[in-house]
This record gives C-alpha cells, sequence and structure tokens, in this order.
C-alpha cells in the first residue's frame, strides 16, 4: 500500500509559484531583431531581454488603458453612438 507523503508546515510568507518562461521565436528571415533586441534593452538599462520586453508590454498596457480612458471621456462629452 503506497504511503501518504507527509504535509509540511511552510511558513506563510513562503511562495511556490516563481514565474514563467515563454519561448519567443524569431523566422530564419528576422534574426536580426534578436541584436536589435540586445541594443534596444542595454540603451534601455535592463538587464536581460525577458527585463526589456515586460517593460515594453508594461508600457504598452499604460497606452492601451489611456486610450481606453480618453476614448471613455469622449463618449460621456458627445455620448455614445
Amino acid at each position: 500500500m503506497p504511503v501518504q507523503t507527509p504535509q509540511v508546515s511552510r511558513g506563510r510568507y513562503r511562495r511556490d509559484d516563481y514565474g514563467k518562461c515563454l519561448c519567443v521565436s524569431f523566422p530564419g528571415h528576422e534574426l536580426d531583431l534578436i541584436e536589435d533586441l540586445d541594443v534596444l534593452a542595454h540603451l534601455e538599462l535592463c538587464n536581460s531581454r525577458s527585463q526589456y520586453i515586460r517593460k515594453l508590454i508594461r508600457r504598452e498596457r499604460m497606452k492601451f488603458k489611456e486610450q481606453q480612458q480618453q476614448l471613455t471621456d469622449w463618449n460621456s462629452v458627445w455620448g455614445e453612438k
């Protein structure tokens, strides 16, 4: 009969999730983008490619939220169609 694994008491602040890894692929005709990625990451003072990509995503998310806010503001002024 299998033995059940004992439960280990953990501290409240210990987290089990450490993030996720994603693979980004570049087609053969766009391999030069990898070098561009490295240069841009260096210019933005990022320590790694992934840090730069996260920064880009945050920046684009902020732009999108601002656009949504402006659209909402115009709808309140002019009314919805």
